[in-house]
């Protein structure tokens, strides 16, 4: 779960997989290798956990949990 501390708190709840890549992305790794460690985690194909990621990042960008510095590349926002 993430917990955003702006305005309303609202909560935010992560997949198993998804929560396993953002303690990846806070530790700084790239989104990318993020997604890589999740794939070797899971014993799953490394582009299609990318692709899941990649549309996991744009979600938490629109809802400005998440900003994107350059590509391949994340930063986890902090409150």
């Amino acid at each position: 779960m993430l917990l955003d501390l702006r305005g309303r708190g609202r909560w935010f709840a992560l997949s198993p997989s998804g929560a396993l890549w953002w303690r990846h992305l806070a530790s700084g790794m790239t989104a990318d290798a993020a997604a890589d460690r999740v794939a070797e985690h899971y014993g799953v194909p490394a582009h299609q956990v990318r692709a899941d990621m990649r549309a996991l990042a744009e979600e938490l960008v629109r809802r400005r949990l998440l900003t994107a510095s350059r590509p391949g590349k994340a930063k986890v926002r902090r409150a």
